[in-house]
C-alpha cells in the first residue's frame, strides 16, 4: 500500500465512475491483502474429489459437488454443513448451481451420467430430471433475475436451455455446435453475462471462445438423436439456427498459428472455464494446457502479460 493515498482514491471514486475499476484493482486485491490470506477452516463431508463450488447470491451459502455423487450445502461462515443432497446421479458431479429467484431453495446439478437434476433443499428430493444430453454435462449457467431458467454445456456438442415451468421432455437445444464444428466438438463451459443476460459465452475443446447473442438464436427441439461417439447427431426443427452476426469469437492471437504444433505433440487446447466479470465487460478464460486469458468484450485493448 506504500505510496497510495487511499483517502484521495476513495474521494475520486465517489466523484468519478471511471476510477472505480482502478480503485478495486489497486486496493481491494493488493499484495499485503493476499499475503495475509490463510486457511481458515476445512469443511469435511465428502468422501470423493470435490469438482465444483458455487456461492449463493448473498454469499451466505456454499454448494459443493463431488465424485461421491452427493451435493452438500454449507454455511461456510459458521463452518457448518446445512444438508446433504443425495443427487441420484450415477457419475461424477461436475457442476452445481443455485437457481435465481428461488430463495436459495432450488439447486441444479450436472454430471458425467449425461443428466441434469433439479433438487429442493427443503425436502432433499429430486424434483426434475433431464436426460436429453448424450455426453457428459460439464457446466451449468444461470442469469441473475431470470427465474426458472438455466443452461447446460455438454460434451455431446450442444448447449441446452431448461425452463422449470415446462416438462422435462421439453428441454430445448439453444446451440448445436456439431452442425458448425463437426461431430467431435465438445462444449466444456458456458457463462451468462450478469449485466446482459442475452449474451452467453461458450468454450469447447479448442482455443476459441464463442459469444452468442441469444436474442437472435431460436431454441428448438431435436426430432431424433443418434447416440454415436462424438456428440449429438440428428435433424431438428432449426438446424443451423445461428444467423450471421449473432456470434463473436475470442482467441489469443498467437494460438491459431500454434494449433498444428500442439497437435503434433499430442497436446490439445481446451477451454475449461469461462466467466464474466461482475460488470459484464470482461471475460476470464482458462485454457487447459496453456494460460489464463482476460478479454475485454466492450473495447479493444493492448495485451498485457503478467
Amino acid at each position: 500500500m506504500a505510496g497510495r493515498n487511499i483517502t484521495r482514491l476513495a474521494t475520486r471514486r465517489e466523484r468519478e465512475d471511471r476510477t472505480r475499476l482502478h480503485f478495486e484493482r489497486s486496493l481491494q486485491v493488493c499484495p499485503p491483502w493476499v499475503q495475509r490470506m490463510g486457511l481458515e477452516a476445512e469443511l469435511s463431508g465428502h468422501s470423493g474429489c470435490v469438482n465444483c463450488l458455487e456461492w449463493n447470491e448473498q454469499g451466505s451459502l456454499l454448494a459443493s459437488g463431488s465424485d461421491d455423487l452427493n451435493a452438500i450445502i454449507w454455511q461456510p461462515l459458521l463452518h457448518k454443513q446445512l444438508c446433504t443432497l443425495r443427487t441420484g446421479h450415477s457419475g461424477n458431479i461436475f457442476s452445481v448451481k443455485f437457481l435465481p429467484s428461488s430463495g436459495d431453495r432450488i439447486v441444479a446439478t450436472a454430471a458425467a451420467d449425461c443428466k441434469v437434476h433439479v433438487h429442493d433443499i427443503n425436502t432433499k428430493e429430486v424434483t426434475q430430471m433431464f436426460t436429453c444430453h448424450t455426453g457428459r454435462v460439464k457446466r451449468l449457467a444461470t442469469a441473475p433475475n431470470v427465474p426458472y431458467m438455466f443452461w447446460s454445456a455438454s460434451e455431446d456438442g450442444t448447449i441446452r436451455q431448461f425452463d422449470l415451468r415446462m416438462s422435462a421432455k421439453d428441454a430445448m437445444i439453444l446451440v448445436d455446435m456439431t452442425q458448425y464444428c463437426g461431430t467431435s466438438v465438445e462444449v466444456k463451459c458456458i457463462s451468462v453475462n450478469p449485466r446482459r443476460p442475452e449474451i452467453m459465452a461458450a468454450g469447447a475443446n479448442d482455443p476459441y471462445i464463442r459469444l452468442y447473442d441469444t436474442r437472435a438464436v431460436t431454441a428448438h427441439r431435436a426430432k431424433h438423436a443418434d447416440r454415436r461417439r462424438g456428440g449429438f447427431h440428428g435433424s431438428s426443427d432449426a438446424d443451423l439456427n445461428l444467423p450471421t452476426g449473432c456470434t463473436q469469437y475470442y482467441v489469443a492471437g498467437h494460438l491459431p498459428m500454434k494449433q498444428s504444433d500442439y497437435q503434433r505433440r499430442f497436446r490439445t487446447l481446451v477451454s475449461t472455464y469461462v466467466t464474466f466479470s461482475p460488470d459484464g465487460n470482461e471475460l476470464l478464460v482458462n485454457l487447459g494446457g496453456e494460460q489464463v486469458y482476460l478479454f475485454d468484450v466492450v473495447r479493444s485493448r493492448k495485451p498485457h502479460r503478467f
